[in-house]
């Protein structure tokens, strides 16, 4: 990977101003519905994980330009 490529993905990351852990794929989903950018997927670390996931999801906009379910859930 080049120097501006890795300089391009580091200013994206800054730009992301909240991230949020959901182990509901319905609150995932709705996030998504309101611009989020997943992160990641991974298996869920509770000790009564019935095959639950936990979802991270990023967002590159102030959380006052957010949806009002996404600002009052997260």
């Amino acid at each position: 990977m080049k120097n501006s490529e890795v300089t391009s993905s580091q200013e994206i990351l800054h730009q992301v101003t909240k991230i949020v852990e959901t182990e509901c794929a319905q609150d995932a989903s709705a996030l998504l519905a309101d611009g989020f950018v997943l992160l990641g997927v991974g298996n869920s670390i509770f000790a009564d994980s019935e095959n639950r996931f936990v979802y991270t999801l990023g967002f590159p906009k102030p959380i006052e330009e957010l949806s009002h379910w996404a600002c009052s859930n997260f």
